[in-house]
């Protein structure tokens, strides 16, 4: 979950540029360039959290370019919220780096009253923040709904390859699926070795993306990752010639595969929002003949988080906030509305995840509750070398 899009795009290169000039210059004047949190949660009782957040004003900073989502924080959230005594602001970006580069800008300039009190994160921006000591730390851990994540999932550990080390909590997953229009191929290929080999048989059918955008480049990964790079990298050459338009030219980004594949123009598409498939059938754009499915060879999946900077005005009701997006009432309000799945352990829900339980039964033929085998993300900085590999051997 990444970047522009949590956790749908990566970072814009001239404010991913600004934001490391930031993380520089906050490294160089901490301690000793440590990565850990300038700021460490007060050891206060969970009850002494919620009587200080009663009457703050929570500012949630998250991408504002998913229309669902953002739906279920004013809708869902924010209400329940108001029930505790919080009035929660979505603050929409651009980008994701934006917030953090203004985080970066007021902490450099001893601002301890900043505009971003949550952000919802992941990736590149997390490692970037964590690296300029920009997070609270260690205050995770209180959270009541914590007691429902499974503590032995690695994906909830680390972020992309980057220890979270108490600064963020799970918020979100996300898959990669592939969609087919049943109606007009009723098995797609669901291997890389079957798909190459229908790459070869149906000539101008298939595409992705051109890395570095964020959905090709995630296909490559979960090429790599299921077949190792070496033989990945073969097998994306080998495709290539005879892919749509001979492969000279590829998709800019999911949007347009999205369209060549509604107009019947491919066979396949693609998305690491796991839920794009209801979205689009719900929307129109996609009939309601086209299914998602994954590959058996596993799934490459990922986790997005929500972060509080050191600075953060009001503390205490970002951490109430937190709590409330992750508990078992609005990971189910967020199944329901949007179709994420949730980041909970369901063995842990026990009689609180009844709502839960009931939105992940409800799910319908455009959605998935089983990715298969999971797939881990590469650490954050393997991804432009794979991507520049993709331009160096595959690109024609």
């Amino acid at each position: 979950m990444v970047s522009r899009r949590v956790p749908f795009a990566w970072v814009a290169a001239g404010v991913a540029a600004l934001v490391a000039v930031a993380v520089v210059a906050l490294a160089a004047t901490s301690d000793g360039g440590s990565s850990t949190s300038r700021s460490t949660a007060d050891a206060t009782d969970w009850a002494d959290v919620v009587a200080a957040a009663d009457g703050q004003t929570v500012r949630l900073w998250m991408w504002g370019g998913e229309t669902a989502l953002n739906q279920h924080i004013d809708r869902d959230v924010a209400p329940a919220a108001a029930g505790l005594g919080i009035t929660l602001e979505r603050v929409p970006v651009e980008d994701t780096a934006d917030a953090i580069a203004r985080i970066a800008a007021e902490v450099d300039a001893g601002d301890d009253a900043g505009a971003v009190d949550l952000v919802w994160v992941n990736g590149a921006n997390f490692a970037q923040g964590k690296d300029a000591g920009l997070w609270l730390d260690g205050w995770t851990d209180r959270l009541p709904s914590a007691g429902f994540l499974d503590p032995d999932d690695p994906t909830l550990r680390a972020d992309f390859g980057v220890p979270v080390d108490r600064q963020e909590v799970p918020w979100s997953r996300a898959a990669f699926v592939f969609a087919h229009d049943a109606a007009r191929l009723g098995s797609p290929p669901d291997t890389f070795e079957e798909l190459a080999a229908y790459v070869r048989g149906h000539p101008g059918r298939v595409t992705y993306p051109a890395p570095p955008d964020f959905t090709g480049s995630a296909f490559v990964r979960q090429a790599v990752q299921a077949l190792g790079e070496d033989e990945a990298f073969a097998l994306l050459a080998e495709m290539e010639p005879d892919l749509w338009q001979g492969g000279r030219n590829h998709p800019v980004d999911q949007a347009e595969l999205d369209r060549l594949f509604a107009a019947g123009e491919l066979d396949l598409t693609m998305s690491y929002n796991p839920n794009f498939v209801d979205t689009a059938v719900r929307a129109g754009r996609f009939p309601d003949s086209v299914r998602p499915y994954v590959f058996q060879g596993g799934t490459l999946q990922n986790v997005s988080f929500l972060a509080i900077p050191a600075n953060a005005s009001h503390p205490e009701g970002a951490q109430v906030a937190a709590n409330l997006m992750l508990s078992p009432e609005m990971q189910g309000a967020k199944l329901e509305r949007v179709g994420i799945p949730s980041v909970l352990d369901p063995e842990r829900l026990g009689d609180g995840g009844s709502r839960l339980e009931a939105a992940a039964q409800e799910g319908g033929p455009h959605r998935l509750d089983d990715f298969g085998p999971p797939l881990q993300e590469l650490p954050v900085d393997e991804v432009p070398r794979l991507d520049r590999r993709w331009l160096d051997e595959v690109a024609r």
